[in-house]
């Protein structure tokens, strides 16, 4: 079914791959199942997948018991593009710079991620049409994600009545 619109573009940093494939979260569901089905289209650099390899396998998170299929595969289900060029937002955390860079230099609509410096982009980023917020606040908020809306791919809330 073709809308008309452009498919939204997603940014998924590792605290929100970690929500998605470690930790099993169910707020992580509505974004998985809108990557797996092309509604959204995930879109990642070669550095964001070497920070997965990274941090998946580390100590404290074998409590959860990671299926290695689930992590070492989650990145087949991303569009990879080339590093992007450093944006006009610096990022508190070095490590989180280019999901912010990567997300304003594709035209994202979405960033997931629930990194404290990275959230505190979210009003900057605004204007350019970028939503950066946890997987839980988007879920919370009970937004969809729908490619006619100009806000920055964001729908009203599932219970408000449209205009």
């Amino acid at each position: 079914m073709t809308t008309g619109y452009p498919t939204p573009i997603v940014i998924l940093d590792t605290n929100a791959l970690l929500d998605w494939r470690v930790f099993k979260d169910p707020a992580a569901q509505p974004i998985a199942d809108a990557i797996l089905n092309g509604r959204v289209r995930w879109l990642a650099c070669p550095s964001m997948e070497q920070e997965w390899h990274q941090v998946w396998p580390r100590s404290y998170l074998k409590a959860w018991l990671p299926d290695p299929m689930l992590t070492l595969t989650v990145f087949q289900h991303a569009q990879f593009v080339d590093e992007p060029p450093r944006g006009p937002y610096r990022c508190k955390d070095p490590d989180d710079q280019v999901f912010i860079d990567l997300a304003l230099h594709v035209g994202a609509s979405w960033l997931f991620s629930k990194d404290a410096a990275l959230l505190k982009l979210a009003r900057r980023a605004r204007p350019h049409g970028l939503q950066i917020m946890s997987l839980q606040t988007f879920m919370g908020a009970q937004l969809t994600l729908d490619a006619s809306c100009t806000a920055g791919g964001a729908s009203a809330p599932a219970n408000t009545p449209s205009a």
